[in-house]
C-alpha cells in the first residue's frame, strides 16, 4: 500500500491505509464505543505509520463538542432560507459559529455535503432536505450526530428526529380556495420538484381544494424547480393556449418569475390575470394590481429549531418534538 505524504495527513488516509471506515478510526481513537481487537490494531498500526497527529478538529471528536452548528438548506439565496437562518442565529450565534452550506435542490449535491458536515466538525444538523437522502439523514441522525428537520418533513424520517414545518397542505388548500371563491373558471398551478416535501404537500392541497369546492375548475399544472426561472417558463407553458384566469406559485420564487415574464407579456396583475403565492414577494410594491399569497414566517421557523437544537445538546435522549407552523391567506390591491 502507497504511504500518504506525511504533511497534513488525516483520518481519511488513516481509515483508507487500515482498510476501514472514518467512523471506526473515529471510534478507536476515542474510545466512544467498542471496537473490535483486529480492527483496533489495524488503525493503531495506520496511525503509527502514517505519523497521524489529531488537529483541533480530530480533538472535537473526544471531547464531541465543535461548538458549531451545520445548516443545510436547498437555496441559500431564496430570502426565504436566509430568514430561517437568521432566525437560528438569533438563538444560537452567541454560544455556537453557524456553517451554511446550499444544496441547489440536487440530492447528489447534497449527499456530498452531508458526509462533509457529518465528519464530526458540527455539533447538530438543521436540514432542509432536497429529498431523496434519508437513509444517510438518518444514519447520521443515529451516530448521535442530532438532526433537527426544518421546512421539509418526508414522511421516513417523520417521528423520527425533531422538526419545525409549515402546515403546507392547509396553507396551499385555502389559497386555491380563495381564488376558487372569485370566481375564476381555470387555473395554472406552479408545482415545485416533487422530490421535495413542500411540493408534494402543497400539491395534495391544492388538489384537494378543487376537488372539494370547484371540481369543474379547468387546471392546468407545471412541475417546476423552486426557481424563478421555472416561473417563468411555466407563464410560457400557460400561454400557449388560452390564458387561465388566475396563475398561482408554489414558492415565492417561481412566483417572481411568473410575475417577471406576465408583465413582460403585457398582463396588468389583478386585473388581466389573478396571481397567487405561496410566500410574500419581496419588492411587491412594483407590481401594479393585486396578489395573494400565503404569509409564511420563516424567521419564526428558524428561532423554533434553534431552541430545538438547544434542547437536542442539553439532552440528547429527549423525545422527538416537531412543532407545525400555520399561516393566513394574505391579499394584497393596489
Amino acid at each position: 500500500m502507497t504511504t500518504p505524504s506525511r504533511r497534513n495527513i488525516t483520518i481519511r488516509d488513516v481509515a483508507r491505509y487500515a482498510g476501514v471506515s472514518t467512523a471506526t478510526v473515529s471510534r478507536v481513537l476515542n474510545g466512544t464505543s467498542p471496537v473490535k481487537d483486529d480492527l483496533v490494531a489495524r488503525v493503531e498500526q495506520a496511525v503509527t505509520t502514517l505519523g497521524y497527529r489529531p488537529n483541533a478538529a480530530a480533538r472535537t471528536l473526544k471531547t464531541r463538542k465543535a461548538n458549531a452548528i451545520g445548516i443545510l438548506v436547498p437555496d441559500i439565496s431564496n430570502p426565504y432560507f436566509m430568514q430561517i437562518i437568521k432566525g437560528i442565529e438569533d438563538v444560537m450565534a452567541q454560544d455556537y459559529s453557524l456553517l451554511m452550506a446550499s444544496s441547489d435542490e440536487s440530492s447528489k449535491k447534497e449527499k456530498r455535503l452531508l458526509n462533509v458536515l457529518s465528519e464530526d466538525r458540527i455539533d447538530c444538523l438543521v436540514l432542509a432536505t432536497a429529498g431523496g437522502n434519508d437513509e444517510v439523514i438518518r444514519a447520521i441522525d443515529e451516530k448521535r450526530n442530532p438532526v433537527v428537520l426544518i421546512d421539509r418533513l418526508p414522511d421516513s424520517l417523520a417521528n423520527r428526529m425533531d422538526s419545525v414545518v409549515e402546515d403546507n397542505f392547509w396553507s396551499a388548500y385555502e389559497l386555491v380556495h380563495s381564488l376558487i371563491r372569485l370566481g375564476i373558471q381555470s387555473l395554472g398551478i406552479i408545482h415545485g420538484p416533487m422530490s421535495a416535501s413542500t411540493a408534494f404537500q402543497r400539491a395534495s392541497g391544492c388538489m384537494s381544494a378543487v376537488r372539494q369546492h370547484a371540481p369543474k375548475l379547468r387546471v392546468r399544472e407545471h412541475l417546476g424547480d423552486y426557481t424563478a426561472e421555472s416561473g417563468e417558463r411555466a407563464v410560457d407553458d400557460f400561454l400557449q393556449g388560452e390564458s387561465p384566469d388566475a396563475i398561482i406559485a408554489m414558492n415565492n420564487l417561481m412566483a417572481v418569475g411568473a410575475i417577471s415574464r406576465l408583465m413582460k407579456r403585457g398582463f396588468v396583475i389583478g386585473k388581466d390575470i389573478t396571481l397567487g403565492s405561496y410566500g410574500a414577494i419581496e419588492n411587491y410594491l412594483l407590481i401594479d394590481g393585486s396578489l395573494r399569497y400565503v404569509e409564511q414566517e420563516p424567521r419564526t421557523l428558524g428561532k423554533l429549531a434553534g431552541k430545538l437544537v438547544q434542547r437536542r445538546l442539553r439532552d440528547p435522549d429527549a423525545e422527538v418534538v416537531s412543532h407545525v407552523v400555520k399561516q393566513q391567506i394574505v391579499s394584497l390591491h393596489r
